[in-house]
């Protein structure tokens, strides 16, 4: 029993003080910076007001993040694994904290731009850094599940920003929006200096014990792992048709997403009449759904091993919800409704989506085309945004808006729906001949 106990003992407490020390401060992290970029829907009718600012600017200040978000995704990557993720993701939040505050005190339509910018370029390491760091401390065998419990702050972070970011408008400006939402980063920053160290080598919290532990997982992991030429690597990538046509669809499933969930505050106040506070609390109906049919369309997915076709209902689905809303803009209560059917039905879609590349696309390529179509796809979080803004001076509507979003995510689908790959119904076979063999 003693040897029994000695052997079970690093591996339980390295597991419980990593999972409750490590991965409650990262999602804390990107719950900040997600409320910090996703913000700024609440804001443009304060902006427009103050700068004279057409819809066409407002939706470049809303999409121009991503320009910035984009251009340190790489060298972020390359310096955190080189250098350290934990001083990167330190000057990450020092910058994006101080750039959010910031944005509260321009005062121009040219100022906020630069500023908008400058808060996606500061935010744009932060992402592979914060999955380097995750490597750093979680052997392979945990990763997924690290990732997952990390990417609750994204979840939760839905049903803060709007309330929070509602009521700060309504109660005081748009300015004292950005402020109030910038300094917990700051704070935070003291919070994540403290309780993170870089590797387990170096956590004070962990015994010789634990971290001899942790040295034998990853070494383990290092054994396994299969190294391949880079630019070998990146020419199979930018050759496969398969590699590209996901890019495409994830660029459109971004232009939809953003276009919606940005303008979202726009929509909703215009064709209700509320106040932003209500907006907000209306705002939290989506990821309700969304929960509930991540759940429900992954564990099917999973179940029957059928990837594609989930993908491009989903797609599918949420074009034609938001058809229906965009149809009965005279009815309020209706339109609102299935704004917020279409934002919920959407969530159900990444999870499925991100499981079709490494079926189709080769092991030794996976990483490079995950990163091109993730890199490229993030676009539409700029297109999405501007164009929408530039159809409501065109039509002087919401409603135009929508339908170009619509016709953007039927697109997807249907581009989707195109997919062949004979390891796509493999996938499905395996999937089926192991449940097969469980329940025998």
């Amino acid at each position: 029993m003693d040897s029994t106990h000695s052997e079970v003992t690093p591996q339980a407490w390295a597991d419980r003080r990593r999972f409750t020390r490590i991965i409650p401060m990262l999602a804390v992290m990107y719950l900040l910076a997600l409320i910090c970029r996703n913000n700024i829907g609440y804001a443009f009718h304060g902006m427009g007001q103050s700068f004279n600012l057409s819809a066409t600017i407002s939706g470049l200040v809303g999409g121009i993040f991503f320009i910035g978000y984009l251009l340190l995704q790489i060298p972020g990557g390359h310096l955190a694994q080189k250098v350290s993720a934990k001083k990167i993701i330190t000057l990450c939040m020092v910058a994006w904290g101080v750039v959010c505050i910031s944005i509260g005190f321009v005062q121009s339509g040219g100022q906020l731009l630069t500023m908008r910018f400058l808060l996606g370029l500061s935010q744009s390491m932060l992402y592979p850094t914060t999955l380097i760091l995750i490597g750093k401390w979680f052997p392979q065998r945990e990763r997924a599940r690290a990732i997952g419990y990390w990417s609750i702050g994204a979840t939760v972070s839905n049903f803060i920003v709007g309330p929070l970011s509602g009521f700060l408008i309504d109660t005081f400006s748009w300015q004292m929006l950005f402020v109030i939402q910038g300094i917990p980063v700051l704070i935070a920053v003291f919070f994540w200096v403290w309780l993170i160290a870089e590797t387990p080598a170096e956590a004070k919290f962990l015994s010789k014990t634990e971290k001899d532990y942790l040295a034998r997982e990853f070494a383990t992991d290092a054994q396994n792992a299969t190294k391949s030429d880079d630019k070998s690597v990146m020419s199979l990538v930018l050759k496969n048709k398969f590699v590209w046509l996901l890019t495409i669809v994830f660029l459109l499933n971004n232009m939809f997403n953003y276009g919606l969930s940005i303008w979202w505050p726009t929509i909703a106040s215009s064709v209700t009449g509320s106040s932003y506070t209500l907006v907000g609390i209306l705002s939290t109906i989506a990821p309700l759904i969304g929960l509930a049919v991540m759940f429900i369309v992954s564990s099917h997915s999973d179940r029957t091993g059928e990837r594609k076709w989930h993908a491009v209902s989903i797609l599918l689905i949420c074009g034609v919800a938001l058809a229906v809303s965009a149809l009965t803009e005279g009815a309020p209560f209706v339109s609102i409704l299935f704004i917020l059917i279409a934002q919920g039905i959407w969530a159900g879609f990444s999870p499925v989506f991100w499981t079709i590349p490494s079926i189709v696309i080769s092991s030794a390529a996976i990483g490079a085309a995950t990163g091109l179509i993730n890199g490229v796809g993030n676009l539409g979080g700029f297109v999405g945004p501007y164009l929408f803004g530039y159809l409501i001076d065109l039509t002087g509507s919401t409603q135009t808006g929508l339908f170009f979003i619509v016709g953007v995510q039927l697109m997807a689908g249907l581009l989707l729906a195109t997919l062949r790959s004979p390891k796509l119904e493999t996938a499905v076979k395996n999937i089926q001949l192991k449940n097969s063999c469980s329940t025998k």
